[in-house]
Order: C-alpha cells, then sequence, then structure tokens
C-alpha cells in the first residue's frame, strides 16, 4: 500500500527541477514569552549571479531528495520512528497561515541590528506552474559570532576581518511547506517554529468533545482542564487521535471497564457508570481507559499497554 504523504513528497520532489524556477528569501523573527504565535517576517532580494542561485537551489535538491523513498508518517510528539519523516497539516496550527501569507509582504532595512533576532530563514521556490515551496531552516550558530565577535578570513599569511554581519547557509533543511502540509525533516524544528502547545491544547477540547458529550467522567471539565495543563498527557492525547484512535463511544462496557480496572490494578474510581474524577489518583490511566489502549492477548492472556 502507497503511503499518500510520502507520494505527495516524492511528487514535490519530481517538480524540483534546477529550470524556470524564482527563488525567493525570507528572514523569520519569531515571537517568545506572552507572542509565541507573532512573527515578524523580512523579505530579502537574492543576487542574480548565476552560481550562486545554482548552488542554493542544488543544495536544496539534493537534501530533499534524500527523503523521497522513506516513509512519511503522521507526526507523533510523543516519539519519532528511525529512518522516517513526518507531517503535520497546516490547519493544526492556530499561526500557520498567517505566517504563510506573510512571506515577502515586509522588506528589510535594518539587517545588521536585528541579525541577532533571527530564528528561521526559508527559501521560496515557485515553478512556472505556480507550486509554491518553502524550505525552511533554523538559523545556526553564527548568530552568537555576530553579536560577541567576528568574522575574519586568511589572505596570504594575514588574518582579516570581515566587516559585514553575515549568516550561515548550509545544505540542510529543517521544514518544508507544501500544499498546507508541513514535512517534517528535523524532529525537534517544529517546536522551535510553531507555538506547538497552545495549538494542542484547543485540539484537546475538539477530540475530548465525544468524551464530555457521553457524561462518563464526573467533573469532566476539571478531566479536560489536567489534560490540557499537563504537557505529557496532552501530547500522548493528541499522539493517540493521530494514530486513528476513536473517543466517540467511551467506556461503553461498563463490565468489560470494572474487569480491566481490576486486571491491571488501576488506581480509578468508577461508580454507577462513570469514572469519579477527584477520587481516581492516576489521570494517565484514565486518559489509557476512556480510549481503550489496554489490551489482553488471546492465547496467553499477557496483558499491556498500547506503545509501551
Amino acid at each position: 500500500m502507497v503511503n499518500l504523504k510520502s507520494q505527495e513528497y516524492s511528487n514535490m520532489c519530481k517538480e524540483m527541477t534546477f529550470d524556470d524556477l524564482t527563488l525567493s528569501f525570507i528572514i523569520v523573527e519569531k515571537g517568545i514569552g506572552r507572542n509565541p504565535n507573532f512573527f515578524e517576517v523580512y523579505s530579502v532580494n537574492i543576487s542574480n549571479k548565476p552560481k550562486f542561485k545554482e548552488k542554493l537551489i542544488k543544495n536544496v535538491i539534493n537534501y530533499i531528495n534524500r527523503f523521497k523513498d522513506k516513509e512519511c508518517l503522521s507526526y507523533d510528539p510523543l516519539k519519532h520512528k528511525n529512518n522516517t519523516f513526518e507531517y503535520l497539516e497546516g490547519k493544526f496550527i492556530s499561526e500557520f497561515f498567517k505566517l504563510k501569507g506573510s512571506f515577502g509582504s515586509n522588506p528589510i532595512t535594518n539587517y545588521k541590528d536585528k541579525i541577532t533576532d533571527f530564528n528561521f530563514y526559508v527559501l521560496s521556490i515557485k515553478d512556472n506552474s505556480g507550486n509554491d515551496i518553502r524550505i525552511i531552516r533554523k538559523m545556526n550558530g553564527y548568530k552568537k559570532v555576530n553579536k560577541a565577535g567576528g568574522f575574519a578570513r586568511i589572505q596570504g599569511n594575514e588574518l582579516t576581518q570581515i566587516e559585514d554581519t553575515v549568516i550561515g547557509i548550509d545544505d540542510s533543511v529543517d521544514l518544508i511547506i507544501y500544499n498546507d502540509l508541513i514535512f517534517i525533516l528535523n524532529y525537534n524544528s517544529i517546536k522551535s517554529l510553531f507555538n506547538l502547545k497552545g495549538s494542542f491544547q484547543q485540539q484537546v477540547v475538539n477530540i475530548l468533545r465525544p468524551v464530555k458529550k457521553s457524561s462518563v467522567i464526573d467533573d469532566y471539565d476539571k478531566f479536560e482542564r489536567n489534560i490540557r495543563s499537563n504537557e505529557r498527557l496532552m501530547n500522548r492525547l493528541i499522539s493517540m487521535k493521530r494514530k486513528g484512535v476513536s473517543f466517540s463511544n467511551p467506556l461503553d462496557n461498563p463490565k468489560e471497564i470494572r474487569k480491566t480496572i481490576k486486571d491491571f490494578n488501576l488506581n480509578i474510581n468508577y461508580k454507577n457508570g462513570k469514572i469519579i474524577f477527584d477520587e481516581s489518583p492516576d489521570k494517565e490511566s484514565i486518559l489509557n481507559l476512556i480510549s481503550d489502549y489496554y489490551y489482553r492477548t488471546t492465547q496467553h492472556k499477557t496483558k499491556g499497554i498500547i506503545d509501551e
């Protein structure tokens, strides 16, 4: 069976050739602290020197082609599998379309003063068919040198300072935006660029809506707040949902629920078809229970938890 996202990535790679491409360069300053969804985006003109442009695009194409035959998996906030890469739909990130729409709208005028504020650069690649592929790379350690040190080169046998501030552009890629998908080639960069915590907190509300409607948890609002405020439990819930776990009919088999609580020695108070949240110390077990993550094997009756 063909992985559809892997196929889409492969199609993108086929579209990227050295011919008939328009390049633009954007630098991103990301908000921090109280403004994690804020972006300041600056556009920069690229030199018309053919060799420079050719080097930029060849480096990018060669790098992303390394991934075209690898399996592309749905983003899992808990763990990353070796020899794969991942995707996340832009619609799951609250600031995604604002960032995407702001590219190229603000020409930079004070580059030297702001060099240490920049977080990412983006190489935007467009072909004659209107395809827009955005290559995102985290700014490297040159920021520190620009702020507190200096760059130099050796001319003959003499060390000479380079007066201009510089940025480093290598042949690696962290993220790719294509057709409102984010392909994640560097697992940690998605968390650095986007405010996943804020976006996922809203997802918790959407995912657990069937649980709220079913009234199977006493003091449901407190339960939901507990998940939203605990990043580990929130990521576990997001991971479950992205793997296809359904929450449509939670705890709909009371007999098996009581048996599971007993067999796994869960510290959960279950009465009259409801989990009593305040009297159930093990919050993670509640999440596992409503998602049907406990199992027993058919032959040897071995007990376990999915993904452990």
